[in-house]
């Protein structure tokens, strides 16, 4: 199950980042403000057949955070992902994804791409005021029938269904004893 409504899947997008020759690190952002991306799929390719130890990592202005133990992996033809088939990742606004390889070919690049679904990050959520009325109308009679049948109430007794307390007497409230 998403964690977004499906009709935002129509901003579907898609991002490709290729690194200057001779770079260890490719990034793509950074998720503008107001935004989530939901990164539906992402991949790693070094323009030379090379075996190095890479890791994915999202950062920030102040914090860096690794979310796959780096690998040692041979690329090219082979790609490499952080996420695998079902999986989604949230990147939150101001958010880099960024690959990052131990060392490289003299003279190669790396391209990183990723697919996402840009999503609002919402103000606040809006519910239709007789939406609101309905819920509150429901609960209200749930507590007055759980208050009836004697649940719910803290040392006030019981409330008879003609409105009075039961037992007679003068409100001391409570059942007469059997």
């Amino acid at each position: 199950m998403a964690s977004w409504n499906l009709c935002e899947a129509r901003l579907r997008q898609r991002r490709c980042y290729i690194s200057p020759a001779d770079s260890n690190t490719a990034h793509v952002g950074p998720v503008p403000a107001g935004k989530i991306w939901v990164v539906l799929a992402v991949g790693y390719f070094p323009s030379v057949a090379e075996t190095q130890t890479i890791s994915f990592n999202i950062y920030d202005a102040n914090n860096t955070f690794g979310f796959l133990n780096p690998l040692s992996m041979a690329l090219n033809p082979a790609r490499a992902t952080c996420i695998e088939q079902g999986m989604e990742l949230m990147m939150w606004p101001g958010e880099f994804l960024s690959v990052v390889r131990a060392d490289h070919t003299v003279g190669s690049t790396m391209s990183l791409s990723i697919d996402f679904v840009e999503i609002d990050l919402p103000l606040y959520t809006y519910d239709e005021p007789q939406v609101v009325k309905r819920h509150v109308r429901a609960l209200s009679g749930i507590r007055t029938r759980l208050s009836a049948a004697g649940g719910g109430r803290g040392g006030g007794g019981n409330v008879a269904p003609g409105g009075g307390p039961e037992g007679g007497g003068k409100g001391h409230g409570g059942p007469l004893p059997i």
